[in-house]
């Protein structure tokens, strides 16, 4: 037999192996966690830039000119050393800390201008929740009981199927979507609905799935007859006077580039009850309104068990239950804690398990993250 015979057969073989040992190995949740999160540093990577070659050029979310530098004087305190040592591990480039209103750490890498070159993957989603909630507030739509059917009526939903706008939110419609959607959604393409079918047949438990935002994205640029980064821009960006940002208009459920301290001030929508721009009540009820999947794994906990999620808003940290947060592939994150009023919003990428050098061998990739979320005082 020869050697070009003999060698795939062996790699055959060690893969199997591979695989049985993982099915069997009593660390089989924390193999497939670690694996799950290299996979999101990769691709995370492949999309992380305005310009990649997975999706469409995004679109512009008209906003105030850019008036911030580049790099900003943070007080030199043991906390802030952490986090500096932190940044530099970490394949972060854009990181604030508020505490109480006030900015008490801010950084960022020199080609991130400031975080408008960073995608924001799925926090475009919590972008997308809110302005379900200002329809509301617009009685454009009933309530998140109603029926995806009464806005999408082209939709081809089984008779005993109830698809609420709430089951869109938290992923649990059922639907059954394909990659072939995904490239299309990422590439210029809105879904036709009329000759694509989408089946909602699926387990109606928690399952992840963007395609339910772009269904929601889609009732929303119908409502108000313009494309989503328009909306963006007149009903978000522009009352909370936000720099310009962009955004793949054909998604719905990724890939918004706007500053850190754009997400910033999402965050703050969290903590100040007055603001104008929704409803409190439903800003309580896309944290408060969550499931708990029995498995979903987080890169923020870093574990597949114990997480909550609600409209695009997470929670499960063990030490910080009252600590919830926003967060996209990559680990964007904007992470709020109510209780010390402090606010960390971090943007970048994940270092990949094989660097050494790096925070991926740490207990937490974000430690330090979650001891300023829990200081009181600098």
């Amino acid at each position: 037999m020869s050697s070009q015979t003999t060698l795939p057969k062996i790699l055959t073989l060690v893969l199997i192996l591979v695989a049985a040992t993982l099915m069997f190995s009593p660390f089989k949740s924390d193999i497939q966690d670690w694996l799950t999160l290299e996979a999101n540093a990769h691709i995370n990577e492949l999309m992380a830039r305005p310009n990649n070659y997975l999706m469409s050029e995004p679109e512009p979310i008209a906003g105030k000119s850019a008036t911030a530098s580049q790099t900003a004087a943070n007080p030199l305190t043991d906390e802030n050393s952490t986090l500096d040592l932190w940044f530099d591990r970490s394949q972060t480039q854009a990181l604030i800390v508020q505490r109480q209103g006030k900015v008490v750490y801010e950084r960022y890498q020199a080609d991130a201008e400031r975080g408008l070159n960073v995608n924001g993957m799925s926090m475009a989603k919590t972008i997308i929740a809110i302005l379900v909630g200002v329809a509301i507030d617009d009685g454009l739509i009933n309530s998140e009981t109603d029926l995806i059917s009464l806005y999408l009526p082209e939709l081809m939903i089984e008779q005993d199927a109830r698809v609420e706008i709430r089951d869109l939110l938290r992923h649990t419609s059922g639907i059954q979507s394909t990659n072939r959607d995904i490239r299309a959604t990422l590439n210029n393409k809105l879904l036709d609905l009329a000759n694509r079918e989408l089946s909602f047949s699926g387990d109606r438990g928690f399952r992840y799935d963007n395609i339910n935002y772009h269904l929601l994205t889609l009732i929303l640029q119908r409502l108000y007859q313009k494309p989503i980064n328009e909306l963006i821009g007149e009903k978000v960006w522009r009352p909370l006077e936000l720099e310009g940002a962009s955004i793949v208009t054909s998604a719905g459920y990724c890939c918004l580039f706007a500053t850190a301290q754009s997400w910033l001030a999402i965050g703050n929508l969290y903590l100040n009850p007055t603001n104008t721009l929704v409803s409190k009540s439903w800003l309580t009820k896309m944290v408060k309104d969550v499931l708990v999947p029995k498995s979903f794994y987080v890169q923020s906990t870093g574990k597949s068990v114990g997480n909550s999620y609600g409209y695009h808003i997470y929670g499960g940290l063990e030490d910080l239950p009252g600590v919830f947060w926003i967060e996209g592939m990559g680990l964007q994150v904007i992470m709020i804690n109510p209780t010390t009023q402090t606010i960390v919003v971090r943007l970048g990428g994940i270092p990949t398990g094989l660097n050494r050098n790096s925070n991926r061998g740490d207990p937490s990739i974000i430690g330090p993250l979650l001891d300023t979320l829990s200081a009181s005082t600098l």
